[in-house]
């Protein structure tokens, strides 16, 4: 890659910028001999003015024995000082803004009065891009078709969000809810976190560890079972993970899931006149719900049509901040018992080269849909701001007040606005797309 260098001389610094890729530059900052030596008397006027030294009044100290005994501590303050003054200045002349902290490399061995300091920042940039052809693009595009069968599914997604549990008093099986007392040991000792009271576990759905379903299968009431639990190698309890134990397990009782019959009563009660009301209902959400599908897959195939059309490099740091929410979102979820396929057994270093692509996918979209934004100098109104929220609270159960007050104080408001930019960068291109 041809490399690009330029150079600028100022009052105060002298600047020099080489591109070492499209998304990092280093640059070469050396500060004049004037102002290494203002910086310099600066720090001993203050070092004398503070420091206590015997046989001298404060404020007194001879020059000579300040610098003989603090000249390291000089040092390290000045230069600290001029990488701050510098390295912004330097910045704001070159019109660079960085995605993350610089990485320094001081240049000047030593710092003596009558001579530069030089110090180098490679930074790392958002890629510049400049996208075209997003308008007209042709993208095949699926009718939205409810049919009998799935509001048939629908209802029966519906009894199954309205089922009950009633005690039973046979053997389980999978379907049952079985609640166990369970305690954790390992060499007939007792292990911490490991002992739960009327625990509930839903036979067949594995939402505990390895080993309980096997062990509860066929139990009744009043039965006690052993269950041998190997703990994978990242669980997030880091004593157990990659350890066996053996659980003791007291059935408390055995439930039996009871589906609700479609009945006039039934449809009352979740909100609808009739059985004839309950089925419109059904069929309009789920023609929102593939509607929502549908624009799903649109986007994933307009961000797979403009990456591959517009490709480009990103920054490690904007890579690696991505990948740091999204394990955080897989360590979570492993924590509540939710596996992804796969993850089960992998060190975070496994589960880091494993997400590192999804994560680069993530960074190449963004960047997409920001460009675009940028160029339709799209925003989002304060008015469209608090809609959003207000639909958030609203399917959370809370108020918009405590909700939109949480997400001020969390930073979170741009992210949400940022969202809302690219939604509306979605409706833009699918409104002019042609079909496929």
């Amino acid at each position: 890659m041809e490399r690009v260098r330029e150079e600028m001389q100022t009052t105060e610094l002298k600047i020099a910028v080489e591109e070492l890729s499209p998304v990092k530059k280093r640059l070469d900052i050396t500060v004049p001999a004037e102002a290494v030596k203002r910086e310099i008397d600066s720090a001993y006027k203050s070092l004398r003015s503070s420091v206590n030294i015997a046989g001298f009044r404060k404020g007194a100290v001879p020059m000579n024995i300040l610098k003989a005994r603090f000249s390291g501590h000089v040092q390290e303050d000045v230069v600290k000082k001029l990488i701050e003054n510098a390295y912004p200045h330097a910045l704001s002349e070159k019109a660079i803004q960085p995605v993350d902290a610089p990485k320094v490399e001081i240049k000047t061995e030593t710092l003596e009065e009558g001579k530069e300091f030089a110090f180098s920042a490679v930074v790392e940039v958002s890629p510049a891009l400049e996208i075209d052809g997003y308008k007209g693009m042709k993208l095949e595009k699926k009718p939205i078709e409810v049919t009998d069968k799935d509001v048939e599914e629908g209802m029966q997604k519906l009894r199954e969000v309205k089922a009950d549990f009633k005690d039973v008093d046979r053997p389980a099986k999978d379907g049952d809810l079985v609640v166990v007392d369970f305690e954790g040991f390992m060499n007939n000792e007792p292990v911490k976190n490991t002992k739960s009271v009327d625990y509930p576990v839903l036979l067949g759905e594995k939402t505990l560890l390895p080993g309980f379903d096997e062990a509860l299968r066929g139990a009744s009431k009043g039965d006690n079972r052993d269950a041998n639990v190997s703990f994978p190698p990242n669980y997030s309890e880091k004593t157990l993970a990659g350890q066996e134990a053996q659980f003791k397990l007291t059935i408390k009782a055995v439930k039996e899931k009871g589906l609700p019959e479609i009945s006039e009563e039934f449809a009352k009660s979740v909100g609808c006149e009739n059985i004839e009301a309950l089925n419109a209902k059904v069929k309009q959400e789920l023609a929102t719900v593939k509607e929502t599908h549908e624009k799903e897959r649109l986007k994933n195939e307009i961000l797979d049509k403009l990456i591959e059309k517009h490709p480009f490099d990103v920054p490690d740091a904007m890579v690696n901040r991505y990948l740091g929410v999204i394990l955080n979102r897989v360590i979570d979820g492993m924590k509540q018992g939710a596996y992804n396929p796969g993850d089960q057994g992998l060190s975070i270093e496994e589960l880091k080269n494993k997400y590192r692509e999804m994560a680069v996918r993530q960074v190449k979209e963004d960047v997409v849909l920001d460009t675009i934004a940028a160029k339709e100098k799209l925003e989002v109104s304060r008015e469209e701001t608090e809609k959003a929220v207000r639909s958030i609270a609203e399917s959370r159960g809370v108020s918009f007040e405590s909700l939109m007050g949480r997400i001020e104080k969390e930073g979170a408001l741009e992210i949400i606005k940022d969202g809302m930019k690219h939604e509306k960068v979605f409706d833009i291109i699918i409104e002019a797309s042609s079909a496929a």
